[in-house]
């Protein structure tokens, strides 16, 4: 009888919850003193990055897609310049328009990584959700991973199939197709990538893990002229 080989060790799964199970009084912030640009602070809970589930019941709305002309430097998959750190995490930005709830939970976590940071440094925080005082909605900013390490996984729900992939490889074929999902249909697990800490401001950034993307169908004019014998006559 052949010698079996050893078996295959199964990966650790990390598990996500819903935002609304998040423990925020498990918060921690590391400090670890002054960076070449600011503060460095690492905010976690049990120990690893804070994660959790954006959208356990309902789809979210991506009124704008997919940021390509960025106010700041664009990543190199779009020309950019290649980041200094090899292998570093490129992204483009969702903005994301959220129900009350999510932006609750936000602010909650926004208000409790300031308090914790403002004991240690001093900046002008920039808060994760804003409000829109004309049309009364919440909207957020979440970075999606399309080079470098931990990509985020993404489902692209389109023709009632459901394309798997990783990447701006993956991507871009369904980005002009899709209107650069203006207006698409979202759901997202979230992680806070870092605190940033840059010429007297600070803030958190938020990155998608896993995104699923349903693309807005987008209204066709009725063909007034469709029926040729009218045309003929």
């Amino acid at each position: 009888m052949a010698e079996q080989g050893p078996s295959k060790r199964a990966r650790r799964e990390i598990e996500v919850k819903p935002f609304q199970q998040v423990d925020l009084a498990q918060f921690k912030l590391k400090d670890n003193g002054k960076g070449k640009n600011g503060h460095l602070a690492y905010p976690s809970i049990d120990g690893g990055p804070i994660r959790f589930h954006l959208t356990p019941s309902e789809w979210v709305r991506t009124p704008f897609g997919f940021d390509i002309d960025g106010k700041y430097e664009k990543p190199s998959f779009l020309g950019g310049k290649a980041p200094e750190k090899e292998g570093a995490s490129e992204c483009l930005s969702l903005r994301l328009e959220v129900p009350q709830e999510q932006a609750d939970f936000l602010d909650k976590l926004d208000m409790t990584c300031k308090e914790a940071f403002l004991k240690i440094a001093e900046g002008k925080w920039n808060d994760i959700v804003t409000t829109n005082p004309v049309f009364k909605n919440f909207m957020c900013k979440i970075g999606v991973v399309l080079k470098g390490n931990d990509l985020t996984k993404i489902a692209i729900v389109l023709d009632g199939k459901v394309e798997r992939g990783e990447g701006w490889v993956f991507i871009e074929p369904f980005y002009k197709r899709c209107n650069g999902f203006k207006n698409a249909e979202v759901k997202m697990s979230v992680k806070v990538r870092k605190l940033w800490n840059v010429a007297g401001k600070a803030g958190l950034v938020l990155e998608a893990t896993q995104l699923v993307l349903k693309p807005a169908e987008r209204p066709v004019e009725k063909d007034l002229f469709a029926d040729d014998s009218e045309l003929l006559a």
